[in-house]
């Protein structure tokens, strides 16, 4: 008898998407290079939501209070227990750092940004992170991303699904970084290596992009830890 896939195997059967650093650090390095400075990022709270968890503690509830009307006359009903969320809390939280990290790293081209990924397709993503670096590296702006300061505080992350084997969490908001100056060559013959930019030019010279994020991004527990498999930058709900 044939049996259906579950639907975390079918959603690992699906084809891959383009590298998820594509689309989203291009963007980010797009703006940083070429695009007049943005306003200042608004500061914003960081909930997360697991829904369901409301649903499965009255479902609890009503579930022993029908038990307990069935209880012999005169004994005392047994009071149910309290749900169990401290496992649901735990891998909420552990799924969310794991996204911030992936933004965090992303804009700063942290070297170990590809340890965020799912090894399905880890390779391809350290690929693409790679290439990235030396770009910026011929370029001269290497040092400048990876002291870049980022915030995220304008980020909402959202649990669409939260299965033991599989997490959807959907990323709204808008997240900004600041891209310092680049040191300056002295033009002092008797002085050597570079200079600390003055006041002035450090506030010329000083990047600050905003950026728009809504995305769903689908996660996989490997080796007791939560990885990013895919990132849906067209998904809608």
């Amino acid at each position: 008898m044939n049996r259906s896939a579950p639907p975390s195997q079918q959603a690992l059967a699906a084809p891959l998407p383009v590298a998820l650093l594509g689309r989203t650090l291009a963007l980010a390095l797009a703006v940083a290079l070429f695009s007049p400075c943005a306003p200042a990022l608004a500061s914003g709270a960081l909930p997360w939501l697991a829904p369901g968890q409301q649903d499965n503690a009255s479902a609890t509830g009503s579930n022993a209070t029908t038990a307990a009307s069935r209880a012999a006359p005169g004994k005392p009903a047994v009071q149910p227990a309290a749900p169990a969320t401290s496992t649901a809390d735990a891998a909420a939280k552990a799924q969310i750092e794991v996204l911030r990290q992936y933004f965090r790293r992303q804009l700063t081209l942290a070297e170990d940004f590809p340890e965020v990924f799912s090894r399905r397709v880890k390779d391809s993503e350290t690929m693409a992170f790679m290439t990235m670096c030396e770009m910026q590296r011929k370029r001269g702006l290497l040092a400048r991303f990876r002291t870049a300061e980022v915030d995220l505080s304008g980020l909402t992350f959202t649990r669409m699904t939260a299965d033991p084997d599989l997490a959807r969490i959907r990323v709204t908001g808008r997240y900004s970084f600041v891209l310092g100056p680049k040191a300056l060559v002295t033009m002092d013959p008797k002085a050597q290596g570079s200079r600390e930019p003055t006041a002035q030019e450090n506030a010329g010279a000083r990047v600050h992009e905003t950026l728009e994020e809504d995305a769903l991004f689908v996660l996989l527990p490997e080796m007791g830890q939560w990885k990013i498999f895919e990132r849906r930058g067209d998904w809608r709900p």
